[in-house]
């Protein structure tokens, strides 16, 4: 059948094969494998089913059907709505997933700095170029190569910068809003969630650090030249967005926690 590339990754080759899609694989796979089977098992829809593998070792996936934001940032992408959803959609994961028994030997794509364990398996790359929307709403998350264990306020914190964003550009990627508006999308993907007090409290500083360990694993997976990270390095466009927003949270940081306090 026909390969057709899908756009919008920046790590992996993406073919679409009739209603499959093809991806290459690490040593991570099979641990990703056994949680995308178990969230399946648990009924959860919002990540792709695992079809196996193709005659030249690629993993196969179901194809799920919808939009990405790769068509121009519509609106929609940061509706109140989309937001609302998103974090009701991220609950539900992590809850399905606390029941997951990864198997002894299971080796995960582990970021620098990120933590080395925690009660779940973090997605680690919840953001809306990796989902997939319908009718405006978000309904799947794709790309689980960087899962791995962690605390649900490490795969929240990623979400926070991707979702409310937390950009140092006020129209980054065709959106507007001032720091006030930002906070309250803030709140309220923390109140939808359900973070509790104590994560609130921590919550801006863990984006900061979540924001740090994304530019670290940049810059050492780069250097170090992993295929897809060795060219957003050397692009430098990047890593040097990484730390422009992480100086724009330093300077709103009181916004931001007054408005989750």
């Amino acid at each position: 059948m026909r390969e057709e590339a899908l756009t919008g990754g920046n790590l992996n080759p993406v073919v679409r094969v009739g209603e499959t899609v093809r991806r290459s694989t690490g040593t991570w796979t099979p641990a990703v494998h056994q949680l995308l089977e178990h969230l399946e098992a648990q009924g959860f829809d919002g990540a792709p089913r695992v079809l196996g593998f193709d005659e030249q070792g690629r993993e196969v996936l179901a194809y799920i059907d919808g939009a990405t934001d790769d068509s121009g940032d519509p609106d929609w992408v940061w509706s109140a709505r989309a937001l609302v959803e998103v974090a009701h959609l991220i609950r539900r994961y992590h809850d399905l997933c606390r029941t997951f028994e990864p198997p002894v030997d299971a080796q995960w794509q582990v970021m620098v700095g990120a933590p080395r364990g925690g009660e779940i398996i973090c997605h680690n790359d919840l953001a809306p170029f990796n989902a997939v929307f319908r009718d405006g709403a978000p309904v799947a998350f794709l790309d689980w190569d960087l899962a791995a264990p962690g605390p649900p306020l490490w795969d929240i914190a990623y979400a926070a910068w991707r979702f409310v964003p937390l950009y140092s550009d006020p129209t980054e990627r065709g959106w507007t809003a001032g720091v006030a508006e930002r906070a309250s999308r803030l709140r309220s993907l923390s109140d939808t969630y359900g973070l509790s007090e104590g994560e609130r409290a921590q919550l801006v500083e863990t984006v900061e650090r979540r924001i740090r360990c994304s530019f670290d694993t940049l810059k050492a997976w780069g250097e170090e030249g992993k295929p897809g990270w060795s060219e957003m390095w050397q692009e430098r466009t990047h890593g040097e967005g990484m730390l422009r927003d992480l100086a724009y949270i330093a300077e709103h940081r009181s916004t931001l926690n007054q408005a989750l306090t």
